[in-house]
């Protein structure tokens, strides 16, 4: 990664096209609908190593470990397969603090992880092993972050109304999609193998799909009415997972919108989801919530 990437800055730049994606190879649609259970609890209400207040965001690395925004305790978790737990960040608005982070991205080459961090205003990078590498700022309220198949950072600027793409090996800034585009209030971004990007939009209640991360093509919100859709998650066979806050579920759909499952309560004695807010995949069909207002995440598996 370039030193550059401590130097840049966003403001209120005139947007530019942003460039196509080469085609990707078509995804398999073949599957039975299934249903979906809890098979792990992790975490509980704190501020200890391994608690959470208020978790948002998700994220897995190529190793299996899972990143949780802890929004709260305003700090990042990894916690690996093998239970291995490392806390980055504390409460704050210098360089590697964080204040009210929403979304974490990890890069695809597996070493750096990105932040949005709406309470300053910025994005931040860590290296893995703990070592801060660089802010972006001149954003307002950023809530969203994801890389899509080529290695590009999305940035979902909440309060600006626009999405930014960059480069961040080389620090270039490459473009915008903005109201011209379609979007509003960006909340949370998801990429797939198809060159697809999916944009949570916070006024509109939906998730928009564009094609070569351009080209606005269809949402889930022409199939079906949702209710404070957050962070969304596409795996191999483009099946869509969110979260859908204020249902209080775990939403599946197929590429076409249908419903393909949802999931509300773990168990009788765990009780229904409240608010979730996150979702991420793993390597292995791992499946992960953030329970947001039960201060948990749960793992999942299909039946």
């Amino acid at each position: 990664m370039s030193d550059r990437f401590d130097f840049l800055e966003f403001g209120n730049e005139k947007p530019h096209p942003l460039p196509e994606a080469p085609p990707g190879s078509a995804v398999g649609v073949n599957w039975k609908p299934q249903r979906l259970r809890a098979v792990e609890v992790i975490g509980d209400p704190g501020t200890a190593a391994g608690q959470f207040s208020s978790p948002t965001g998700l994220a897995v690395d190529r190793d299996g470990a899972i990143l949780v925004v802890d929004s709260g305790n305003h700090r990042i978790q990894r916690i690996g397969l093998n239970g291995d737990l490392k806390v980055y960040g504390r409460p704050g608005n210098v360089q590697g603090e964080l204040w009210g982070p929403q979304a974490v991205a990890v890069d695809p080459g597996g070493q750096f992880f990105f932040v949005a961090e709406q309470g300053n205003n910025r994005v931040q990078c860590f290296q893995l092993n703990g070592q801060h590498r660089g802010i972006m700022t001149g954003f307002r309220a950023p809530s969203g972050v994801a890389f899509d198949v080529t290695g590009r950072l999305w940035i979902a600027d909440t309060g600006n109304g626009r999405i930014l793409c960059v480069d961040v090996q080389s620090g270039k800034y490459l473009g915008t999609l903005d109201r011209q585009a379609g979007v509003q209030r960006p909340i949370s971004l998801a990429c797939d193998a198809r060159h697809q990007l999916y944009v949570t939009e916070n006024a509109a209640e939906d998730v928009v799909f564009y094609r070569n991360y351009t080209q606005r093509f269809s949402s889930l919100g022409a199939y079906r009415r949702l209710h404070q859709p957050q962070q969304a998650a596409v795996d191999n066979l483009g099946r869509i997972y969110l979260a859908e806050a204020g249902s209080n579920r775990l939403h599946v759909f197929s590429p076409e919108g249908e419903s393909l499952a949802i999931f509300e309560q773990p168990s009788t004695r765990l009780g229904p989801l409240r608010a979730p807010s996150g979702v991420a995949l793993g390597p292995n069909g791992e499946i992960y919530v953030s329970d947001t207002l039960n201060h948990r995440v749960l793992r999942l598996a299909w039946e």
